[in-house]
């Protein structure tokens, strides 16, 4: 009778063990669920040529949006960077190529944040942003230096596809916008290609 007693609440200890780990694999699994379809972009990524090279960023939309390059340096700090890209979203249908956003020059790399995409030069940041809604790349915000005819500094704004004055101070807060961004690192293979904001 104490052995029966003994494999009897050992096989209720291993199930509920089993059972244990059954939920808690059931609870990952529907928390990654909700959140970013695995690789919606796997034609876009075979479609590839030899020399590009690929970013997925985790941003706030539904999807992931796939960034790709063909031209990327190493600044020393900051590793397989761009200053310009192609950028891809899954419309929920397919990939769809947006657009290029570039910048001007290898000191400007290409960035994101959570909610947009940076470009910029010694003159000029511009953040863009995908319309879920309407499957576009759309530029959100740029603020531009420009000379007038006597070579004094006055500034622009592009918002909502109108331009406008703007203020040294609008330019500066577009700069600390840009430089508190994450640089995209592109990979050539899927092992490295996630980015994500630390």
């Amino acid at each position: 009778m104490g052995k029966k007693k003994y494999f009897a609440t050992l096989a209720l200890f291993i199930k509920t063990i089993c059972l244990t780990v059954c939920l808690i694999c059931s609870a990952v699994c529907l928390a990654a669920c909700g959140r970013k379809v695995e690789n919606p972009y796997g034609t876009a990524v075979a479609s590839l040529g030899d020399n590009d090279a690929y970013a997925f960023l985790e941003m706030d939309y539904q999807y992931n949006v796939m960034a790709t390059s063909d031209m990327l340096y190493d600044s020393g700090t900051e590793k397989q960077a761009a200053i310009y890209c192609d950028v891809y979203y899954y419309t929920g249908k397919e990939a769809k190529n947006l657009g290029s956003i570039m910048s001007d020059g290898t000191a400007y790399p290409i960035s994101f944040s959570n909610d947009g995409l940076f470009a910029a030069s010694g003159h000029s940041i511009e953040k863009y942003a995908v319309s879920e809604k309407e499957g576009i790349l759309f530029l959100e915000k740029g603020v531009y230096i420009k000379l007038d005819e006597n070579g004094n500094e006055y500034y622009t704004c592009a918002l909502n596809g109108e331009e406008s004055e703007s203020t040294e101070q609008e330019f500066l807060e577009m700069t600390e916008e840009y430089a508190s961004s994450q640089v995209i690192h592109f990979a050539y293979g899927a092992a490295d290609c996630l980015n994500h904001i630390w």
